[in-house]
């Protein structure tokens, strides 16, 4: 008998590690020499993604999720991103480890992050930090290791800096796609926190540079006329699935929001048909634009801290020392990706959209 999939009930920032998860296995499969994933793949089995319902959180939650789902199944470049941010970090961690065997090594905001498994050398001590809901859930699919502890708590409370014990030979952590969901000052309080606890430590993370173009290769340059049609049609599907079975208050917090852009044509009405209705009028250019601003408008508040030049943090306290900044695709062999991921790394290169920062407090 096949074993029913697991049904995974999350809301807000803790939803994005669904996505990300979904983007390691798909892109491990397709581009295995880059980079590979066996427990990603493992995991995303065991996962129910088709039961996408609406979160009681509104249709930033529930049908922003169901985005993801639907980019990731047109194998959108977006999602190049997260795969290979997790293999530089999986090299910096590695040379971490090969100096000092016998670190612990703390993922911070973990969700399902597997890079335990890539990385680790038998003899590190390995810490996954999260809130108490998501470290439920990774229970439930990944129980603890040996040598993994699981800390359920928030990267802000300074609390969690005393569970991680095994100190001797240094410490390690990785942010991956996490600090740009919280405001500068939070930021800054976190980092001055890390300096209080772990002096001498190293820590990588991920960061946007621009906030409101961090989706920007959704456009000619990166794809398609053909293919932003069709990620246009695809996305208004979901949307008409997401809308069987989203309360009437969620619909109607999606009506305000479509009504809130800048639109030619707005919906007559507040039902399924005067929604149709109104997207048939707009012609493909102006349904893409409301794609790409419905997008934005779900994002809207979600990520907030940007980062351009890493060195500004070393001002927020003199203990904290850049190591390196570099763009998330730097050294990254392109030759065995697509046209669409190719233009999709050197946009983001080019631009500086995305970086990857590693310092020592």
């Amino acid at each position: 008998m096949q074993q029913d999939k697991v049904k995974v009930k999350l809301s807000g920032i803790s939803q994005s590690m669904l996505a990300c998860l979904w983007g390691r296995a798909q892109l491990s499969k397709k581009y295995s020499s880059l980079f590979y994933d066996e427990k990603a793949i493992e995991l995303v089995e065991k996962i129910d993604y088709d039961d996408l319902a609406a979160s009681d959180d509104g249709p930033s939650d529930g049908l922003q999720l169901s985005f993801f789902h639907t980019a990731h199944q047109l194998d959108l470049p977006e999602f190049g991103l997260l795969t290979l941010r997790a293999r530089k970090f999986d090299e910096m961690a590695k040379k971490y480890i090969a100096e000092h065997p016998r670190a612990s090594v703390v993922n911070l905001g973990a969700g399902l992050d597997t890079t335990f498994y890539r990385v680790d050398n038998g003899l590190i001590h390995w810490y996954d930090l999260d809130l108490p809901k998501v470290i439920d859930v990774r229970r439930q699919l990944l129980p603890e290791p040996e040598r993994v502890t699981y800390i359920a708590r928030s990267i802000f409370d300074p609390s969690w800096c005393t569970d991680v014990t095994h100190t001797g030979d240094g410490v390690f952590m990785i942010a991956g796609g996490v600090l740009h969901w919280f405001e500068e000052p939070q930021v800054k309080q976190f980092f001055s926190m890390l300096a209080d606890n772990f002096h001498g430590g190293e820590i990588v993370f991920s960061a946007l540079s621009l906030l409101d173009d961090h989706f920007g290769w959704w456009g000619e340059d990166i794809l398609s006329s053909e293919q932003l049609e069709a990620v246009t049609a695809a996305l208004f599907d979901t949307i008409r699935e997401w809308w069987k079975k989203a309360p009437q208050d969620q619909k109607q917090k999606l009506n305000d929001t479509i009504v809130a852009l800048d639109l030619p044509i707005k919906p007559e009405g507040s039902a399924w048909a005067d929604l149709e209705a109104w997207w048939n009028q707009l012609s493909d250019k102006e349904q893409v634009e409301v794609m790409r601003d419905l997008s934005k408008s779900f994002r809207s508040g979600a990520l907030t801290w940007a980062l351009k030049d890493a060195h500004e943090i070393e001002k927020w306290d003199p203990r904290i020392t850049i190591i390196e900044q570099l763009p998330m695709f730097k050294d990254i062999p392109r030759d065995s990706v697509d046209a669409d991921m190719r233009r999709f790394m050197d946009y983001s290169d080019e631009r500086g959209t995305s970086s990857i920062v590693h310092l020592r407090v």
